[in-house]
């Protein structure tokens, strides 16, 4: 199959060009617009539409009233349909703080849909967000459920090898740092999060191998004054060491524009991560409540809150959104939106050489999109899952 005249989003460019698809892999990209003279097989004219990779989202809870937790291949299907069509062609389900049967039982579900597909996004992992977080930054997690980490718990965890992406975790928890170094022989990545850490205890935890910031500014410790002096919370260590990649709930509303600029600004574009950390709210009307594993929330227009209004409770956000906030609001370049809600999120799973930019020999996940960021269609290894 042959994609001519597309705005083609490369890594470091945007170009007029054409695309060609063999056996579900880019066989070639070129700068010519045209079709080849001598071309065989299904042509598709973008007409000048923009063709990008198709989106990662390392962060993802739910989406129609459905949620990772419910362990169910009818809720998978759905979540993973409703983000294929917002362009996101690769995500890791999400877990919430739980028990520890829950949380197996759901890994029992997705470990034999590992890297595949039912119809929508292909589910590359898991993140299990929580239960090794703070309770005072439980944020929309059930504090009840919230504990310190044991080996008890994360080995059955980390017995799924692979299929544990990451993990968010608050460091300055009781033998965070055994975790860590844990997750990291995985070959997961560990994430801080919803934590109230200071640099005192967030050093000891980068030289064990923190490598991510989960859903930056949001749940996590700033700036902490002791009598005169002051030291670095979580998000000034995460803002100011290149080793942690930082998550950005790109929707305008977790982190005001100003504050994503202010992040922008302060790490190199190849260390943040566009993710949506939609919940079962998105997709749905607004005033629709849900639950978030015992935490009523509701649905507001622009994103979803805790019934009593004292938080955010996630977002309803798809990705293609995301990438369209982070350039109207936070006057982030295309190039470098797109770049970060794709080749980003792929190194940091370590399969940048399978997906996540439009080069020759990746997997054909394509997502192509209008001026408004209206989603036109997107392809998964090279087959059309979603034209409109």
């Amino acid at each position: 199959m042959e994609i001519t005249n597309a705005r083609l989003i490369l890594p470091d460019a945007i170009e007029r060009g054409s695309l060609s698809i063999r056996h579900g892999r880019i066989q070639k990209v070129s700068k010519d617009a045209k079709p080849a003279a001598k071309s065989k097989g299904d042509r598709m004219d973008l007409r000048g539409g923009f063709l990008a990779p198709g989106f990662v989202d390392l962060h993802i809870h739910g989406a129609l009233g459905r949620d990772t937790m419910e362990a169910r291949l009818d809720a998978f299907r759905e979540i993973t349909d409703f983000h294929l069509k917002g362009g996101t062609t690769s995500l890791t389900l999400t877990t919430l703080s739980a028990s520890q049967q829950d949380i197996l039982t759901t890994l029992d579900a997705i470990a034999p849909i590992h890297n595949q597909s039912l119809g929508g996004s292909r589910i590359v992992g898991v993140h299990v967000e929580g239960p090794f977080i703070n309770k005072a930054r439980a944020g929309a997690q059930n504090p009840d459920y919230c504990r310190n980490p044991s080996a008890k718990e994360w080995g059955p965890i980390l017995k799924y090898g692979a299929l544990i992406t990451q993990m968010t975790l608050a460091p300055e928890l009781p033998r965070a740092n055994a975790l860590i170094k844990a997750l990291r022989k995985n070959g997961s990545i560990a994430s801080a999060g919803h934590t109230d850490a200071t640099e005192k205890e967030l050093f000891p935890a980068l030289k064990a191998g923190l490598n991510q910031s989960t859903h930056t500014f949001n749940a996590m410790s700033g700036l902490v004054k002791k009598g005169p002096y002051r030291m670095a919370g979580m998000l000034e260590f995460a803002l100011a060491y290149d080793d942690i990649s930082c998550e950005l709930i790109a929707d305008g509303q977790h982190v005001p524009p100003v504050l994503m600029r202010m992040l922008f600004n302060a790490k190199p574009r190849d260390q943040v991560v566009i993710i949506t950390d939609a919940t079962k709210g998105a997709g749905l009307k607004p005033g629709t409540k849900f639950e978030m594993y015992g935490i009523p929330a509701r649905v507001t227009k622009t994103t979803a809150e805790v019934v009593d209004g004292r938080g955010l409770a996630g977002s309803t956000l798809t990705m293609i959104r995301a990438v369209q906030t982070a350039v109207e609001q936070a006057e982030v370049p295309l190039v470098d939106a797109v770049y970060m809600a794709t080749l980003n999120p792929a190194r940091q799973l370590g399969r940048d050489a399978e997906f996540g930019s439009l080069e020759k020999g990746k997997r054909a996940d394509l997502v192509w999109f209008d001026n408004r960021y209206r989603v036109r269609g997107v392809w998964l290894d090279g087959e059309l899952r979603h034209l409109a």
